[in-house]
């Protein structure tokens, strides 16, 4: 059985893990993996945040930490690119004039703008 600092440090070697993991996941684009790193990131925080408050446990070095605060900060901002490219392009497409089509007299269609992509 481990004691309560040996259940921290392993926490934190896991979550050093995970973060290069959501990087690689990040930068993939594939939004299932993204979801589901994030919320393995967030369980291994609450993890983290329970074994500080198991009497008998050592708080981490705030020298350890440190570093992993930097990588999920730099993790923030590829999020942050990835939101504004995004935005911009859901943008550009409600510029767009909206589809056409056709009804089975040939007639156009016009999709009424309440439907229109992101409209509220």
């Amino acid at each position: 059985m481990s004691t309560p600092s040996e259940r921290l440090a392993s926490l934190i070697d896991e979550l050093r893990e995970v973060l290069e993991e959501e990087r690689r996941t990040l930068l993939s684009g594939a939004p299932e993996a993204i979801g589901a790193i994030t919320q393995r990131k967030m369980l291994i925080a609450e993890l983290i945040d329970q074994a500080t408050l198991v009497p008998g446990a050592k708080r981490p070095n705030p020298d350890l930490l440190q570093p992993l605060a930097r990588y999920n900060q730099q993790n923030a901002v590829i999020c942050a690119a990835m939101l504004r490219h995004l935005t911009a392009a859901i943008d550009r497409l409600r510029r767009q004039e909206p589809h056409r089509s056709y009804n089975p007299d040939g007639s156009e269609q016009y999709r009424a703008s309440q439907h229109a992509l992101g409209a509220a």
